[in-house]
């Protein structure tokens, strides 16, 4: 028999041939090493027999008997049944198959058989209907080390795809275990194996997928879950070495602009901006390059603080780049800070990819002879004819929706000392899954909203509030303020039941508001119209906004007040909880209705609920990512790093821990990990992160 290791290629195996490999590789499953990591999704308790006498409705119960006796009936509309009929010493069972005529043929009268599934009462006899099931053959007679895979024990569920069957599936990593044998690779170092009590690899494989008992299953668990943290906390160690030896630009203390722009605010900057400040420009003359994470809730005050610090960089001779997202929120960003740059005589210029050719060709011109101070615009800034000769920081606002390449190319200088790096992000992390994502970046945090802010307060709503609802929003109008109304979508669609933003705008105007302003927002429109529709609503000549998700991140218009949100249910919670940050930004009483006129099934209802009780955007990000799972936890920060397979940095907080020391221990002892007892996690990250160029600064 051929030799099998992780790099094997599935087909190689016994049983799969061209039809199922396809089939697994739509789970991700193309060597023996992504099925090993296949880990299963849950477990069937199969461990103990219960006599057949004792069963009982309800629950789950697994038998062991003799065959007795096999045969099938036809039905009355051309179906079949098929029975099988065990017994032990205490009474008799029947398994029941329908349709499914070549079950017969794997049994016989006199053989030995286990049996699991939900025992139900039928003409005074228990039966199992479609068991599991798996026929006890003498072990000289099994290839399988870890004994019977369906029943008896504790009995893996794997996620499945078409064409791949849980039997055939349990099978097939059985196979792999068996021939993989003792060459599974090790990926810890054998000092932490031995510090943390850690299982060998070999060991936790075969018990995370076929436990002999659920402590074995907990002890493998916390032994995977220890190496995937692990590596990826030693991946941001060896990314942040590299960017602590790059040389950054070198500055001296504030200036006057700094110093005038804090002076004319109407308004004191909060405790935390002040600290997180102080920390940035400790990064910024520190002679190394900075590369550092802003984050803080919505309505904190991340943006004046970047514009600070980018003020900071131009009084002594630099430009700073501002990168972000979307065209709604750059000319946002373009519109606030050119307003507070004027007075201080300081360049703000916005680039998008709608900015007519003309006026392209002149921000060019002019950021390429350094007489823009500041260029703030989407990723139409960082293509390759944008040259800014003396970029000494560049800031990506919401960070997570550019990919790694994109971000590197903020940080290109031409040589020489290299510009400052802040990434932003509003969607607060917990700290946690920061420390994990972000191992790599300085985290500075805003945890402190600008005094005078008033709590916005939360309703749900059904069809019976809606008149109610859409009074309290006139009201809010006569008093001066204005409204969003969001929708998930933009136009309906046959089939569907979502209200829809453009049909839903002409209703509101001619039905629920009459004789008010009700402009529309969505992604569809041109650059100009979507200018014009903020433009209008940002003056206050609009008093009602329709708007899909296109509002989402960083919109400013404090004298919103009033937001109704249809179908809260069709989004996340912490998209929810960016949209309602677009009111509350003023002094005023903010309110948010959560327009739920259909049904929802009690899940949805329960996150509403959990929503519309809870401001704090730290705690919905962690209710967020339990609700989510860590699979989803990477998508924080896109294309940056590897994805969990088992980990969840909330749940398993303890061994974050604990593996950030581990990792950073072992790289103050061996920085380029070229020692004998590092060899094995230099082999795991180049094996299993070489698409991720773990040894440079992504």
């Amino acid at each position: 028999m051929a030799v099998v290791d992780f790099g094997t290629q599935v087909q190689f195996l016994k049983s799969v041939g061209p039809a199922r490999a396809r089939a697994l590789a739509r789970l991700g499953i193309h060597t023996v090493g992504d099925l090993l990591a296949h880990y299963p999704r849950r477990y069937f308790d199969r461990s103990s027999c219960t006599p057949m006498r004792a069963l009982a409705g309800g629950c789950e119960a697994t038998v062991q008997g003799e065959v007795l006796t096999c045969g099938q009936r036809r039905t009355r509309r051309g179906g079949s049944v098929q029975t099988v009929t065990m017994g032990d010493d205490t009474g008799v069972v029947f398994c029941i198959w329908f349709n499914q005529p070549h079950i017969l043929k794997q049994f016989r009268t006199g053989l030995k058989v286990m049996a699991s599934g939900r025992p139900q009462r039928h003409q005074g006899h228990w039966q199992l209907v479609h068991p599991d099931y798996e026929i006890m053959a003498p072990a000289a007679d099994r290839e399988d080390e870890g004994g019977h895979l369906h029943t008896g024990r504790m009995v893996p569920v794997y996620g499945l795809t078409a064409g791949i069957g849980q039997h055939w599936l349990r099978a097939l990593i059985d196979q792999a275990l068996t021939r993989v044998g003792d060459q599974a690779p090790e990926t810890l170092p054998e000092d932490v194996l031995r510090r943390r009590g850690l299982m060998p690899r070999r060991r936790a494989l075969r018990q995370i997928h076929f436990p002999a008992a659920d402590a074995d299953r907990q002890e493998a668990r916390r032994r995977l879950v220890y190496e995937e943290l692990f590596l990826v906390q030693v991946l941001m160690g060896l990314r942040k070495l590299v960017r602590q030896q790059e040389v950054g630009i070198t500055l001296e203390k504030p200036g006057t602009l700094t110093r005038d722009l804090v002076r004319s605010l109407p308004f004191a900057l909060t405790g935390a901006q002040r600290r997180v400040l102080a920390e940035i420009l400790v990064d910024m003359r520190s002679g190394h390059a900075m590369h550092r994470l802003l984050q803080g809730d919505v309505g904190s005050g991340k943006t004046l603080v970047a514009f600070i610090a980018a003020l900071f960089v131009i009084e002594q001779g630099y430009q700073g780049l501002l990168l972000a997202p979307t065209e709604v929120l750059a000319r946002q960003h373009g519109h606030t800070l050119a307003a507070l740059a004027a007075p201080l005589r300081v360049t703000v210029e916005t680039l998008t990819g709608s900015t007519p050719a003309a006026r392209r060709r002149a921000v060019l011109r002019g950021a390429a002879a350094g007489e823009i101070d500041l260029l703030v615009g989407t990723h139409a800034v960082i293509q390759e004819d944008v040259h800014l000769p003396r970029l000494g920081l560049s800031v990506v606002d919401e960070q997570h929706r550019f990919g790694v390449r994109q971000r590197g190319r903020t940080s290109s200088a031409g040589g020489g000392p290299l510009p400052h790096v802040l990434v932003m992000s509003a969607t607060p992390i917990p700290r946690s899954l920061a420390l994990t994502l972000y191992g790599d970046l300085d985290l500075s945090v805003i945890d402190e909203l600008p005094s005078g802010r008033r709590p916005i307060t939360t309703k749900l709503v059904d069809a019976k509030g809606e008149q109610a609802m859409w009074e309290a929003c006139r009201a809010e109008v006569a008093a001066g303020r204005q409204v969003y109304v969001i929708y998930p979508v933009i136009e309906e669609t046959e089939g569907s039941d979502l209200k829809a933003a453009t049909a839903e705008c002409e209703r509101l105007r001619a039905e629920v508001f009459p004789g008010l302003e009700v402009g529309l927002l969505h992604g569809r429109m041109k650059a100009s119209d979507k200018d014009a529709a903020m433009g209008a609503f940002r003056e206050g000549r609009t008093q009602i906004l329709v708007a899909t998700t296109v509002i989402e991140v960083g919109v400013d218009v404090p004298n919103a007040t009033a937001m109704v949100i249809h179908h809260p249910e069709r989004f996340g919670l912490a998209q929810l909880h960016q949209l309602r940050g677009r009111i509350g930004r003023g002094s005023a009483a903010s309110t948010c209705w959560l327009m739920c006129d259909r049904f929802v099934g009690q899940e949805s209802y329960d996150r509403i609920r959990f929503f519309a009780a809870h401001t704090d955007g730290f705690a919905l990000a962690e209710q967020d990512l339990r609700l989510r799972g860590p699979g989803d936890a990477w998508g924080v920060r896109q294309h940056g790093a590897p994805g969990f397979r088992l980990a969840n940095p909330l749940r398993d907080r303890d061994l974050v821990q604990a593996c950030r020391e581990d990792a950073r221990a072992l790289l103050e002892n061996d920085p380029d990990l070229s020692g004998a007892d590092a060899a094995v996690v230099r082999r795991a990250l180049e094996e299993g992160y070489a698409r991720l160029a773990p040894f440079q600064a992504g």
